[in-house]
């Protein structure tokens, strides 16, 4: 991963603080729907599951539903933080509210999407128990996350359609793979030092034998969990558009089908 990158994504951040409201709004977005369909639906479906029965039809359509509308808000505010640092690289400067509505209106777009593409991991992933070949969709599913790594930045940044958008993300997604597996390491890497310190704390916590010691330490872990996870969706999302800015500085080589990798024409040649 280049460090110049990196050094930009946090760049980015220290300029625009108010970033970090968007992964916020997310996870509060997302809670809301979660506890909304708590009451509602799932509820329904817990009570059939303790009497070891099915959900039923309705039931179960209601639950497809509401996996669809989380993977749609999750979608929604990823792309308004892109929209933000977006224009911070074009040396703009727009308010939180402005993302926000901008990409409300491209939610048709940024729902068929969403739907798409999360449809299409979750296929790739219940393929894996096929026996003999699970290594194949583990392998399928790899790729196509990495290869759709830059479709929702070209969705923002470039406006372009759901076929262009993917055409566009598997060219940028196969000059950048190395960049993406680095950037995906290191916040890997990151979040999970940040979870065995928080588990580290809670069994230190638990060897004291004090309730209202645990108790803290439980509700500063959370705390800290929520805190990690919120400056990590941020920064992730800022390198992601970073990355694609630079991808997109740099004309894409001619394909195999483009006229300009075709030779030149001997001059008086006529087809």
């Amino acid at each position: 991963m280049k460090r110049g990158i990196v050094r930009t994504a946090f760049g980015v951040l220290k300029r625009r603080p108010a970033l970090l409201c968007f992964p916020a709004m997310n996870i509060a977005a997302l809670a809301a729907v979660v506890t909304a369909a708590w009451l509602l639906p799932l509820s329904g479906v817990r009570d059939r599951a303790l009497n070891d029965e099915a959900p039923t039809t309705s039931q179960t359509v209601m639950v497809f539903a509401l996996l669809a509308l989380l993977s749609c808000v999750g979608t929604y505010f990823t792309a308004a933080l892109l929209h933000s640092v977006h224009a911070l690289l074009e040396d703009a400067r727009p308010t939180i509210r402005a993302s926000l509505g901008a990409m409300l209106r491209r939610m048709p777009v940024l729902a068929c999407w969403s739907v798409l593409g999360n449809s299409i991991g979750v296929l790739l992933r219940a393929a894996e128990s096929t026996v003999g070949v699970s290594w194949l969709f583990d392998m399928a599913g790899l790729s196509w996350s990495l290869l759709t790594y830059f479709a929702l930045p070209v969705l923002v940044a470039e406006g372009a359609g759901l076929l262009t958008t993917l055409r566009r993300s598997l060219a940028l997604g196969r000059r950048e793979l190395g960049a993406q597996l680095a950037g995906f390491t290191r916040v890997l890497l990151t979040t999970v030092l940040v979870a065995f310190a928080g588990v580290a704390a809670l069994i230190l916590a638990v060897e004291t034998d004090d309730v209202a010691v645990m108790l803290a330490v439980a509700g500063g872990v959370v705390v800290l969990w929520l805190l990690v996870g919120i400056a990590s969706s941020t920064l992730s999302g800022i390198y992601r558009m970073t990355l694609y800015h630079r991808a997109s500085a740099t004309p894409l080589p001619p394909t195999l089908f483009s006229r300009s990798a075709l030779p030149a024409a001997p001059a008086g040649f006529r087809p």
